[in-house]
């Protein structure tokens, strides 16, 4: 997915998508990862990932169901490329502005 995926970035996030054909159940597989490079500490990365996760499960419905009607499977990695704790606020914004730049690039 890394080396012949698709890519954007919405600042503080990267997304990385790779389109196949549905084989499985589930309509999107998905990866959030927050690198050790810019949060150093442990509990900070359980935090951000954590928010992180949470605002993608509120808002991956609408994605869900028009990839089903499609009968396509996405894989996608959410990259956090921030040094500091972001509140959840401006976390769930950018999820919300990656899954709809996504769902029209689909």
């Amino acid at each position: 997915m890394f080396s012949n995926g698709k890519s954007f970035v919405v600042e503080p996030i990267r997304l990385v998508w790779k389109v196949e054909e549905n084989t499985d159940k589930e309509a999107i597989k998905s990866i959030i990862v927050v690198p050790k490079k810019k949060l150093n500490l442990a509990s900070t990365r359980s935090i951000v990932r954590r928010r992180m996760k949470e605002a993608y499960r509120l808002n991956k419905i609408e994605l869900e169901a028009s990839l089903n009607s499609k009968n396509i499977q996405l894989n996608i990695a959410v990259i956090y490329q921030e040094e500091e704790i972001l509140p959840y606020k401006v976390i769930e914004e950018k999820i919300k502005l990656i899954l709809g730049r996504l769902s029209e690039e689909i």
